[in-house]
């Protein structure tokens, strides 16, 4: 079979042109899935849009590659892809569907022992609502074993700047070699000779401050060779921010506690820009957001400042001051959360965790459109549907209700649902979209979590037109235990090359998830059809319960290879660590 082959690279030009000469032989497609990649979203894309959706706003091949372009596929003979439209069923895959039914308030039934594939010590566990990175180098490819790589943020606290080698903790690592497995089992180093854990590719000290730390959300560069991050310190001595672009070199630093310090930028040699934003605050939650088509960065701080860094990957960061810019949000001290940048609007939203607030924000002139008041506490980062023009806010109300609101890229509010009330740990993340929803909303769901009643909950709310629904689904109930518990991040992953449950939601819980025990746990649930009746599998996290225990997730491929479907996130398990589970099992 061929699929509708398509590239994103910084000249968009290339992306055209390789779908005009349907090239026997194209450039690979990369694929960058990170935090961001969840926040915002390209509905109802079809290979007669794409090009233009693409030009626009590279970030639409991503909704492409993971939501539309199954419905798009034309079987065809004698293809390199490992898109297949009928893949036989591998063992690896198809094991542990069974779904886990668990009553409301009461006992789960017996979780499957499941083992992980791997996890890699890291220096520290950065928190629930901070995310790796994963680059897939060719998605029209079988997976890639020495150039798909994920980069983990790993904190390293306390390490001197500038310094290398045993004894020094790295605050970004990453791994290649990826499709390993107990056993061993997978496709990497190679078919005959498989390895049971990955490869580091590289681990760095870049600290450029004593206790400089790395704790929020990496981006990548649409070729993966750059990684843009945020250095902060916590409120550790002097406050600090800065805003990095790491060039990395495969081979530099061996080990979480074997770092290496960035290269001097010559020639073949690793290199990291430094662009500091503030020399007073801190940055607590806000992780950069990349405008690829205007290689333009947008990120917080805890001074209630929004930044504007423009160029970004193609040449020396630098921010833009004036004309509006940064953007004061309110008065110091004010936690700015992460910012989603919509390409249609020319709007950028972000709530901050200080007032409760979202804002709606001019991306050329940084004036602030509205402020909308939304609750006392933290809200969610926004999630943007830039087709349709929505943005939704997952919240702990001002009654402690968890709540769900959604509004045009004006700021008006169209819809808000109130569910039951939150007790024990109140933070609420941002939800996901199920597949369905990227073909037509109308059919489609907005999945939702919080510690409903004390117990760590999902619900969902449907559609109609492009509205939400009044009403919602749900809640089933996550955790054994009232008030210790909280989901963490969801991540949903559509694919197609499973043979049931082909739609999951992905998602963590910190404590109290599974027989009684204190350990936190990752769960999955099949929404392939619907609002799911149970948990489908469970992953425990053998935690003893502290809070976090698990940060969030992304996935990689929707390959039949072995141990090529898998999710990545950091969890507290006798030590922080680094860990791969496949989409299907769990294990």
């Amino acid at each position: 079979m061929r699929l509708y082959r398509f590239s994103i690279a910084p000249l968009f030009w290339v992306l055209l042109a390789s779908i005009a000469a349907a090239q026997d032989s194209p450039p690979p497609a990369h694929l960058v899935h990170d935090w961001s990649n969840r926040h915002v979203i390209f509905a109802g894309l079809t290979p007669e849009n794409l090009a233009t959706s693409v030009a626009a706003d590279p970030r639409a091949w991503h909704s492409w590659a993971s939501h539309a372009r199954h419905r798009f596929e034309r079987p065809e003979a004698n293809s390199e892809t490992t898109l297949e439209p009928h893949p036989k069923p591998d063992p690896e895959l198809d094991s542990e569907s069974d779904e886990l039914r668990f009553p409301n308030h009461g006992h789960h039934h017996h979780h499957k022992g499941l083992a992980r594939d791997w996890q890699m010590p890291i220096a520290t566990l950065v928190g629930p609502n901070v995310f790796p990175a994963k680059f897939n180098f060719d998605v029209n490819a079988a997976p890639d074993c020495a150039n798909d790589y994920v980069v983990f943020p790993a904190n390293g606290f306390g390490d001197t700047p500038g310094s290398s080698g045993p004894g020094v903790r790295a605050s970004l690592i990453a791994f290649n070699n990826l499709y390993t497995g107990p056993g061993p089992s997978g496709i990497c180093p190679t078919p005959l000779l498989p390895a049971s854990q990955p490869s580091v590719l590289f681990a760095y000290n870049t600290a450029t401050i004593t206790s400089g730390m790395v704790y929020l959300s990496p981006t990548l560069s649409l070729d993966g060779n750059k990684i843009a991050f945020i250095e902060s310190n916590n409120g550790s001595g002097n406050n600090y921010t800065a805003f990095h672009v790491l060039t990395w070199k495969a081979g530099e630093g061996t080990a979480w506690n074997d770092a290496a310090a960035p290269g001097n930028c010559s020639a073949g040699n690793s290199c990291m820009t430094t662009l500091v934003l503030n020399n007073t605050r801190s940055d607590s939650n806000s992780s950069p957001f990349i405008d690829y088509a205007h290689d333009t960065a947008y990120v917080g701080d805890d001074a209630g400042l929004l930044h504007k860094i423009t160029p970004v990957f193609n040449g020396a960061p630098a921010e833009v001051t004036g004309g509006g810019w940064p953007v004061q949000l309110r008065s110091a001290p004010d936690l700015a959360q992460s910012p989603v940048y919509d390409s249609v609007s020319g709007r950028i939203f972000l709530t901050d965790g200080t007032a409760g607030n979202l804002y709606v924000i001019d991306a050329a002139s940084g004036a602030i459109l509205k402020t909308i008041s939304i609750t006392n506490f933290t809200p969610s980062d926004p999630l943007v549907d830039s087709t349709n023009q929505t943005v939704f806010v997952f919240a702990p109300d001002s009654s402690f209700n968890l709540s769900v609101s959604q509004y045009d890229t004006a700021g008006t509010l169209l819809r808000n649902i109130r569910v039951s009330s939150l007790a024990g740990v109140i933070a609420v993340y941002t939800g996901a979209f199920d597949n369905n929803y990227f073909a037509n909303p109308s059919s489609g769901l907005l999945y939702f979590s919080g510690a409903i009643n004390g117990f760590a909950s999902l619900c969902a709310v449907g559609f109609t037109g492009t509205t939400m629904n009044s009403s919602f689904l749900g809640p089933l109930t996550l955790s054994t235990n009232s008030m210790t518990s909280v989901p963490t991040p969801m991540t949903e992953a559509f694919n197609p090359n499973l043979s049931t449950a082909k739609d999951r939601l992905f998602l963590g819980i910190d404590a109290d998830c599974a027989m009684g025990s204190p350990d936190g746990c990752i769960e999955s649930f099949d929404i392939s059809n619907g609002f799911p009746s149970g948990i489908l599998n469970s992953f425990v996290i053998s935690s003893g319960g502290g809070v976090p225990s698990v940060g969030g997730i992304v996935i990689d491929n929707v390959s039949s290879s072995a141990q090529a479907s898998s999710i990545y996130f950091e969890a507290r398990t006798n030590g922080p660590k680094a860990i791969k589970l496949t989409q299907s099992g769990l294990q």
